[in-house]
């Protein structure tokens, strides 16, 4: 039986930020309610085939866009389908994101009641200016608020999203945010470093000169800050991206970095059997006239030879602190390259396990390449 992890994309929005290159577009109702009626189309086509029809769920996740913004209704009948398609119990893992402000907290105590028991909440920042910069439709009094109804809605695993390296925000400022973040005592952090991405807003502003780039420089220093304040607040550092209290880590994200299978609907959700990358169009207009006709939205696959698979266990493996087996990186790649690495720094060993210490993490893509090239 393969085990995997099922990912429904929403991909609407009340408003798109600055900086979102996500596949994502400002709701439309009419849209909204096609798309609605084609994601239990495409899911409904998955579970007739393998390896997913003889499947068991691990997690389930609702990403965006603003996926809380879903009809309660209609977010029952997806999780009857998913449940009758495949199998789901209450120890599942079942999150969703949602903004702040979205004017959504209301409905909260419905999706507990549904079965959802973890909640994903874009914060992004608790400095109002650094919100209004990003083109957030919140203020930090909106988060509060939003964490106050998780938890009055009986969510337990409340999880928190943090940008750092934004224009104008500092090392102390940063801080400040983070430092609010944990007062509201969530039991997951993800925190990323913001970077600007093609035709978004924010590319925009930084080629015509209104915006500064983010300096890497001082998004390192920041880096190094939020490594120290988490650990001091009881966090474990599980992966380059995400810290959790004891047991909280996601058993989603980790589907991803230990290469097990996933299942992804919706428009741009990528899939992997085991041996194979695929993913949908990246256009919502094609994604619901396909499922219409009951033509599949795929819009390309990846197959992986063993040599790819081996760079990817590489790169994973080392981005948690899970690690990566000692005695498969010496059969795979350079025995001298791995103990240069070690002796300069950049590779720990513990438990058989090479790991790149915490604050070399962001060096991680100079690591892999090294290793790579040497091998």
């Amino acid at each position: 039986m393969t085990k995997f992890a099922l990912y429904i994309h929403y991909p609407f929005c009340i408003k798109r930020c600055n900086y979102c290159a996500f596949v994502s577009s400002v709701i439309d109702d009419k849209i909204a309610n096609s798309y609605q009626k084609v994601l239990l189309t495409e899911l409904k086509q998955k579970a007739d085939e393998q390896p997913w029809r003889d499947g068991k769920i691990r997690s389930a996740y609702f990403g965006g866009g603003t996926p809380s913004l879903m009809p309660v209704d209609f977010i029952e009948i997806l999780l009857n389908t998913i449940s009758n398609s495949f199998c789901l119990t209450p120890e599942t893992e079942i999150t969703i994101e949602t903004n702040p402000g979205s004017d959504v907290n209301d409905r909260f105590k419905e999706f507990f009641k549904l079965g959802i028991n973890r909640l994903s909440i874009g914060a992004q920042s608790f400095n109002d200016d650094e919100l209004k910069l990003l083109g957030r439709i919140h203020s930090t009094d909106d988060i509060c608020d939003a964490v106050q109804a998780g938890r009055e809605a009986g969510f337990e695993n409340i999880s928190l999203d943090l940008l750092y390296g934004i224009p104008g925000q500092t090392v102390n400022s940063f801080q400040t945010s983070l430092q609010k973040a944990l007062d509201l005592n969530p039991t997951h952090l993800s925190t990323y470093a913001l970077s600007i991405e093609d035709n978004t807003p924010f590319a925009r502003m930084v080629k015509n000169g209104s915006l500064s780039a983010p300096d890497p420089d001082l998004a390192a220093d920041q880096y190094s800050m939020l490594i120290d304040v988490m650990k001091n607040a009881g966090f474990n550092h599980y992966e380059l991206t995400n810290y959790s209290k004891s047991g909280f880590e996601s058993t989603h994200n980790k589907t991803y970095w230990q290469r097990t299978p996933y299942l992804g609907i919706g428009t741009a959700a990528h899939s992997f059997d085991g041996q194979k990358r695929f993913w949908n169009t990246n256009s919502i207009e094609t994604y619901i006239r396909n499922l219409k006709s009951d033509k599949i939205p795929l819009n390309n696959t990846e197959f992986i030879s063993p040599p790819e698979q081996i760079e990817e266990q590489l790169y994973l493996g080392l981005r948690t602190s899970a690690g990566l087996d000692v005695d498969f990186a010496r059969k795979h790649f350079s025995k001298n390259t791995l103990r240069e690495l070690v002796l300069d720094g950049f590779l720990n060993i513990q438990h058989r396990k090479y790991l790149v210490p915490e604050k070399k993490w962001l060096l991680l893509d100079e690591v892999v390449l090294k290793i790579l090239s040497t091998s």
